[in-house]
């Protein structure tokens, strides 16, 4: 069987041509690439401009901040510890040094541990002992026609940090001298701070913002409150509670100054009124007593002794504080006081016996213990002598305000360790309500 194969060429397909394309309108194709064109054209000539404007306005870089320690006794070495980006072990910051944007900075927990920061527009922050903060983002406008802020983020996790938010300058070259925003963020909220002075104080269940100078918006982490927060205004947010409503900056340190709850004087008493008596070393054995009570119109403590027989001794309260105050401006104690009665005249021999005494126990600075005393009574038939006395109308209550402390005392309170209220002296009874002591 022979196959025979038809060799001949297989037909061509002719490849359409332009004017096919076009349906068979040249023209039509030149209209297209030369409309395609200028619509390019028009797009380059918007876009590039709109791009480079933007990159001009928005476009940004990171500045640095100067970080000193500055510590409260020049004479004790307390250095900052610096962790920089990308580094695992901190470094120990004496002298001024630069951090750059995202460094974490911490104190330690000894009272003389302090540092002081610069921003790049004369902001400042003054970090308290046993604080940490994270510098989040440092950064200023790339080119100096660009209208937006500064911007300086912080993280605060804990302690507390006094900061100063500058007031910009004027639009100039400069680019630093412009609006910053300033937002501090903590556990509890977020905070934008306007030039002025503020406090915050960070702890794990607690944040609180104080507001000395200027005004502060703030918002809580969930986004469920915003607040204004005004001049001598505070603000707490407490875990797992809504933003509370701004209340009065200054602090009261002293807690049921108006003895609203009872005082325990039993040996295991937990309250924060704690009794004692100290019958002195004249071998006394006559104690005094020491309770609330209802006087008139309010409550009050009573500190009452009879039968002493010419013999001394003391009967008081005390309560704890323990609280640092080096970050306050004002610091006043304010009480009503009633003295009833007492046969030791004025202060007594040596001027420490009254039948009232308020007393201040603090450090200094320098960590050395100190006092603040106030004694009143009612009569000083022997005149004995009265230092730090105060002659009170028998049976009247008087209401006493000290004045600030922290400017009036020679040597200024760097923390605050308890309040004493006590009678001393032979027989005596008096009274003390409405016991306030507040730092602002």
């Amino acid at each position: 069987m022979k196959l025979e194969v038809n060799s001949g060429a297989l037909p061509r397909v002719a490849a359409p041509d332009a004017k096919t394309l076009v349906n068979g309108k040249p023209e039509r194709m030149a209209w297209i690439v030369l409309f395609g064109a200028f619509f390019a054209c028009i797009a380059l000539t918007l876009l590039v401009p709109l791009f480079g404007f933007q990159f001009v306005r928005y476009s940004t870089v990171p500045v640095n901040a100067l970080l000193q320690a500055a510590p409260l006794r020049a004479d004790q070495v307390a250095p900052v510890r610096v962790t920089l980006p990308n580094v695992t072990l901190p470094l120990a910051v004496i002298d001024p040094a630069t951090i750059t944007e995202n460094s974490r900075v911490e104190t330690d927990t000894t009272d003389n541990s302090r540092a002081f920061m610069t921003f790049f527009d004369n902001s400042t922050a003054t970090i308290y002992k046993n604080s940490q903060i994270v510098l989040s983002e440092m950064r200023q406008p790339q080119f100096g026609v660009s209208e937006q802020p500064n911007s300086i983020v912080i993280e605060q996790s804990r302690g507390i940090v006094r900061y100063g938010v500058a007031s910009p300058l004027s639009f100039s070259e400069n680019s630093s001298a412009r609006p910053t925003r300033f937002l501090v963020r903590t556990p509890h909220f977020d905070v934008w701070l306007n030039p002025g002075s503020y406090s915050l104080d960070v702890t794990d269940n607690v944040s609180q913002v104080s507001v000395r100078e200027g005004s502060a918006a703030i918002r809580s982490r969930d986004g469920s409150r915003e607040l204004l927060v005004g001049q001598g205004q505070r603000v707490i947010a407490e875990r797992s509670k809504p933003l509370a409503d701004p209340i009065p900056a200054a602090q009261e340190l002293i807690v049921n100054g108006e003895f609203t709850s009872e005082i325990d004087c039993s040996p295991n008493a937990t309250g924060p009124w704690r009794c004692y008596s100290d019958q002195g070393g004249d071998g006394g054995v006559v104690n005094g007593s020491a309770g609330v009570v209802t006087k008139g119109d309010r409550r009050a403590v009573q500190i009452r002794r009879t039968g002493s027989e010419q013999n001394s001794a003391i009967t008081g309260i005390t309560q704890t504080i323990d609280r640092d105050v080096s970050d306050y401006r004002s610091l006043t104690l304010s009480a009503d006081v009633r003295v009833e009665g007492h046969n030791l005249s004025g202060g007594g021999y040596l001027s420490t016996e009254y039948p009232l005494i308020l007393r201040i126990r603090y450090r200094d600075i320098d960590g050395n213990e100190r006092e603040y005393v106030r004694g009143f009574y009612s009569q000083n038939d022997t005149n004995n002598p009265t230092a730090n006395g105060e002659l009170l109308p028998q049976g009247q209550w008087i209401p006493i305000d000290s004045s600030n402390l922290l400017a009036s005392l020679p040597i200024k309170p760097f923390h605050i360790l308890s309040l004493e209220i006590y009678a001393s002296g032979w027989d005596y009874e008096s009274y003390v309500s409405n016991v306030r002591l507040k730092a602002e």
